[in-house]
């Protein structure tokens, strides 16, 4: 059945409506001049369906003449009538053609890289070292082995302790995981003491080797050796044993920060002028349109990029770039002191945060306003922290 429907395909067939009175007489002589019929279904006593090849049809006329049946053509199927449709629509199909064509081979290049995951290095670092291995726009994405781009960037990039390379659409996408340093520490055979890295007073202080100098509620300055290599023997005379000091000590320390409360302030504003400008980017090339100049002194900008693409994965080369440009000045505000003073205080805070290290536990803060004898008021925060502050040094050495 498959192959005669393939054959009847092939060969082209119409499905036709026959109305009359003598249905049956229509038939009987088709079937007698060997005209061959198929899927016949009666709607009624006085019409009926049927398929018939294109050169039964033919031989239809005189059949419906005498027996006073309209015969008329209710679809086309086949290649021959494909083809036909689309003879007098030459230009429509080589520009599809030319289409899918150019479709395809723009799809075979990468035109997009993205990177993800880091966080301290540099993306465009990162695109350096890709662009020495030869991974840049523009390649062709059938020419990259994703196993030795990522082999290339964990020997180039010392930092990167996970790197995974995947190919979607034209897009190449670069995970990365960065490497966690581990501190310089004094190597474990050499003799070395514990010392302060900040002044602070101690909290506690948990020894595994090394004699301790410290303790509890002492306060302690920057550099001061807090546990010693250099251990005293137990009995008189016996001297001193150089060891390499292990130990966890833990110190309040306070960070301060400070901010003057400005009741005074110049902001920008927008006039409510503005300019766009426009340009497209083919191939990494950007070109500006002439039109649209910008004569303001002071302005904000803001570019709004519409790039080309399919989806998330599929980009195109090709961008649209509007930038615009809103004129600005500079006006004079007084600020309510409520607010001057939050403003004063969040800088102050942030100015103090900036040395606390990751894994100091913060326990307090204090925030206090001081009358200056000019008039001003300066906001002074003061963060109190709990936090790990022996440092590795050597006996002798300079660290």
């Amino acid at each position: 059945m498959l192959i005669l429907k393939l054959w009847n395909y092939f060969r082209g067939y119409v499905i036709i409506t026959i109305e009359g009175y003598f249905l049956e007489k229509f038939i009987n002589i088709c079937i007698h001049r060997q005209i061959f019929l198929w899927d016949i279904k009666r709607h009624g006593s006085r019409k009926m369906t049927l398929k018939i090849s294109i050169k039964g049809f033919k031989m239809l006329r005189p059949i419906a003449l005498k027996t006073k049946c309209r015969v008329r053509i209710t679809k086309r199927v086949g290649l021959p009538f494909v083809k036909s449709r689309y003879k007098k629509r030459k230009t429509f199909l080589v520009g599809a053609i030319a289409f899918l064509a150019a479709f395809y081979i723009m799809t075979s290049f990468i035109w997009s890289i993205e990177i993800t995951g880091n966080k301290k290095i540099n993306s465009e670092f990162i695109l350096q070292k890709l662009s020495e291995s030869g991974i840049k726009q523009g390649i062709l994405k059938y020419n990259i082995d994703t196993k030795k781009v990522v082999s290339d960037l964990m020997l180039k990039i010392d930092k990167l302790g996970w790197v995974g390379v995947s190919i979607k659409g034209t897009k190449i996408k670069v995970q990365v995981d960065e490497r966690i340093m581990p501190p310089q520490l004094v190597e474990k055979n050499k003799p070395c003491d514990i010392v302060a890295k900040r002044d602070g007073i101690i909290k506690s202080v948990i020894s595994k080797a090394g004699f301790d100098l410290v303790k509890s509620g002492d306060t302690v300055v920057e550099g001061q050796i807090l546990v010693t290599g250099n251990v005293p023997g137990k009995e008189e005379n016996s001297g001193v044993t150089q060891l390499h000091a292990i130990s966890t000590i833990k110190a309040r320390t306070w960070y301060e920060g400070v901010s003057p409360v400005e009741l005074k302030s110049n902001v920008k504003e927008r006039t409510g002028a503005k300019t766009n400008k426009y340009s497209l980017v083919l191939f990494g090339k950007r070109i500006n349109f002439p039109w649209g100049k910008v004569s303001y002194s002071n302005y904000d900008k803001i570019e709004i990029k519409k790039v080309f693409s399919l989806g998330e994965d599929l980009v195109f080369p090709f961008e649209f770039i509007d930038d615009i440009y809103y004129e600005t000045r500079k006006v004079e505000k007084e600020i309510p002191f409520d607010e001057a003073e939050a403003v004063a205080a969040r800088k102050a805070y942030e100015t103090a945060s900036e040395n606390i290290p990751p894994d100091a536990e913060i326990i307090k803060k204090d925030t206090k306003i001081i009358d200056n004898d000019d008039a001003t008021k300066t906001v002074k925060v003061i963060i109190e922290c709990i936090e790990s502050i022996g440092l590795s040094k050597e006996i002798g050495g300079d660290n």
